[in-house]
C-alpha cells in the first residue's frame, strides 16, 4: 500500500529536466496579497462548454479551474499534488484507490462535496448514454467507483494505470454539482456549478465570460480577486495592443515577435512557459491522398521545418522529430528524423504515382502564426511540385472542425500533460477522442496499453520511446517544432501560475495597488 499526503508525487520520480533553463512560471513574491479588484484575461473564445465532462477546447479549462476543482492538481514541475483529494492510498497492486476527501466543502448551489458526488462525476462520464469524450480513456481501466464513507471513495481498476492522477487533475476530475447536472441537464454546460473559487455569472458568447468571488470558497481567506472576465481576442496581435492600453491584465500564446511590442514596458511582465506547445502537420491517414504513405514522407522531407522556425519563432522554438519535447520523463533519443531533403521528396512523389502539379488542400486558420506557418508550407510543398490550395477557416471553428473530421490537411498544436498517456493515447490511440487522423497501429495500440497498465518506470519509458518510433515512422502527424511561448501580464497582477500544461491558474492572483 502506498500513502501520499500533501507533499504530493512526481509520476515517473523525474522533474522537468529541461525547465531548470527556463524563467519560472511566476515570480515570487514579496508583497502581502490584497484583497479586491478584476482581473481581465485575453481570451480566445472558441469555448463551446463549460461542463467539463463534454469539453474539448483548450481554451475552456482556463475557465474551469476557476469554476471548479479537480481532485488533484499539478505543480509547476508536472507533480501531482492534492486538491479536493486530501489523500490518497494505492491498494491491491496498482488497482485499487483509496481517496480521502476534504470535508466541508459546499458546492456554489450550497449542496455538499462527498464521496456520492465524485461517485456520480465518475458514472457519469463513464456512461455510454452521456457521450463524453473522457469515455474512451477512463472506459477501459476503470471498473467501478465505490463510496467507502462519506469522506472516503474508491476507485476500482481493471489494471494498473499509473496515470490516473495524472488525470484526477485534468477535465476528468472537474467536479460538477450532481444536484445541478441533474436538474439542469443540457443547460448545464451554459450554467456550471462547481465548488471552485470563482462562480460562473455571465456568458456572452463571443464577447467576454464573468466569474465572480466565491465568498464560501473552501480555501479560507481566499481568492482574493473580486471577479475575473475573460474577454474575447480576435488574435494575440491585438490581445497585445489592448494589454498595452489596460483594456486586459494578461495574454499568453505569444512568440518572439509579439514580445517585442512590450520588452521595455515597466508595467508588463513577460514569462516564457516550461513546455512549449508541439506544433505539427496533421491530416487523415484513412482517405485519399494522405492514405499514401510515400506522400506523407515525402511532405515530411519537403519541409524546411529550420526555416519554419527561423521564420515564426525567431529561431528560438526546438525543432521537433516526434511529440515528446526534451526534459521530460518519458523524453528518448530521436530515432526517426525526415530530415529536410526536396530531392529525396521529389523521387518519394514520383514512387507514390503523384504528378508535379497535382493539388491538395492545406486548411488556413485565422490565427497569424498557424497563417505563417501554412504559407510557409504552401511554399515548401510547392517546390517539390505540390499545388497547395489554401481554405481559410475561422481560429474558432478550426479544431472543432478538424476533430468533428471536417478538415483533412492542417496544423495543430498541442501542450503537454503531466503524463505520457494524457497525449499518446488521445492522438494516436485508435480508441483515442482526439484522433481526428484516423490513424490505426495495432503495433502502437499495443504498446499504449502495455505503457499504461503497468506501474515500472523504466518499462513505461521504453514503451513510449517504442511509441514515438512507430508515430513518427507512419506519420499521422508531421512534427515542426516545440514552440517558444510567452505570456506578457500586467505588473499589477501577483500570484498567478503558469503550469507546464500551459494553463494560467488564477484562483490565487491578486491586484496590486
Amino acid at each position: 500500500m502506498t500513502m501520499i499526503d500533501r507533499r504530493g508525487v512526481l509520476l515517473g520520480g523525474t522533474s522537468l529536466l529541461g525547465a531548470a533553463a527556463l524563467p519560472a512560471s511566476s515570480r515570487a513574491q514579496t508583497a502581502e496579497p490584497r484583497r479586491g479588484g478584476t482581473l481581465t484575461v485575453g481570451f480566445d473564445d472558441n469555448a463551446r462548454t463549460m461542463d467539463p465532462t463534454f469539453s474539448i477546447q483548450f481554451s475552456e479549462r482556463q475557465v474551469l479551474f476557476l469554476i471548479y476543482n479537480t481532485l488533484t492538481t499539478i505543480g509547476t514541475d508536472f507533480s501531482i499534488q492534492p486538491e479536493l483529494a486530501r489523500s490518497w492510498t494505492i491498494e491491491n497492486e496498482g488497482k485499487r484507490y483509496v481517496l480521502r476527501l476534504q470535508a466541508g466543502v459546499k458546492f456554489h448551489d450550497g449542496t455538499d462535496f462527498d464521496a456520492a458526488a465524485v461517485k456520480y462525476n465518475f458514472d457519469r462520464r463513464l456512461d455510454e448514454r452521456v457521450n463524453s469524450p473522457q469515455r474512451s480513456v477512463l472506459r477501459p481501466v476503470i471498473d467501478n467507483v465505490e463510496v467507502v464513507a462519506p469522506h472516503v471513495v474508491a476507485i476500482n481498476l481493471r489494471t494498473p494505470y499509473p496515470s490516473l492522477l495524472a488525470d484526477l487533475a485534468d477535465r476528468a476530475g472537474l467536479m460538477v454539482s450532481p444536484t445541478a447536472a441533474e436538474r439542469l441537464g443540457q443547460d448545464f454546460g451554459r450554467n456550471p456549478v462547481g465548488t471552485g473559487a470563482f462562480t460562473f455569472r455571465q456568458w456572452v458568447q463571443g464577447t467576454s465570460i464573468t466569474l465572480e468571488r466565491n465568498a464560501n470558497y473552501w480555501e479560507q481567506g481566499r481568492p482574493y480577486l473580486d471577479r475575473v472576465v475573460f474577454r474575447t481576442i480576435p488574435n494575440q496581435i491585438i490581445g497585445m495592443q489592448r494589454l498595452i492600453v489596460g483594456e486586459v491584465d494578461y495574454v499568453d500564446s505569444l512568440t518572439p515577435e509579439h514580445i517585442r511590442q512590450v520588452e521595455g514596458r515597466d508595467g508588463i511582465v513577460v514569462q516564457q512557459a516550461r513546455v512549449g506547445r508541439w506544433y505539427s502537420l496533421q491530416w487523415q491517414v484513412d482517405k485519399p491522398p494522405f492514405n499514401n504513405p510515400l506522400l506523407r514522407r515525402a511532405i515530411a522531407h519537403a519541409l524546411d521545418r529550420d526555416r519554419i522556425n527561423t521564420i515564426t519563432m525567431g529561431g528560438r522554438g526546438t525543432i521537433a522529430n516526434g511529440p515528446v519535447p526534451p526534459g521530460l520523463w518519458w523524453s528518448s533519443p530521436d530515432s526517426v528524423v525526415h530530415n529536410h531533403d526536396p530531392a529525396r521528396a521529389r523521387q518519394l512523389l514520383a514512387e507514390a504515382g503523384i504528378a508535379p502539379g497535382t493539388e491538395i488542400t492545406l486548411a488556413a486558420p485565422s490565427d497569424p502564426l498557424l497563417r505563417q506557418i501554412v504559407q510557409l508550407v504552401s511554399e515548401q510543398l510547392g517546390a517539390v511540385g505540390l499545388r497547395v490550395v489554401l481554405a481559410p477557416v475561422a481560429q474558432s471553428e478550426y479544431y472543432a472542425r478538424t476533430v468533428q473530421r471536417a478538415i483533412n490537411f492542417t496544423p495543430m498544436a498541442w501542450t503537454q500533460r503531466a503524463d505520457p498517456d494524457g497525449l499518446f493515447f488521445i492522438l494516436f490511440h485508435s480508441r483515442g477522442f482526439a484522433n481526428s487522423t484516423g490513424y490505426n497501429s495495432p503495433d502502437l495500440d499495443a504498446a499504449l496499453d502495455a505503457a499504461r497498465a503497468t506501474t515500472d518506470v523504466e518499462a513505461r519509458r521504453r514503451l513510449y520511446a517504442r511509441a514515438k518510433e512507430i508515430v513518427v515512422t507512419d506519420l499521422p502527424y508531421v512534427p515542426l517544432y516545440f514552440a517558444a511561448e510567452y505570456a506578457a501580464v500586467s505588473r499589477r497582477i501577483q500570484g498567478w501560475v503558469w503550469t507546464p500544461d500551459q494553463i494560467p491558474r488564477f484562483r490565487y492572483a491578486w491586484r496590486a495597488s
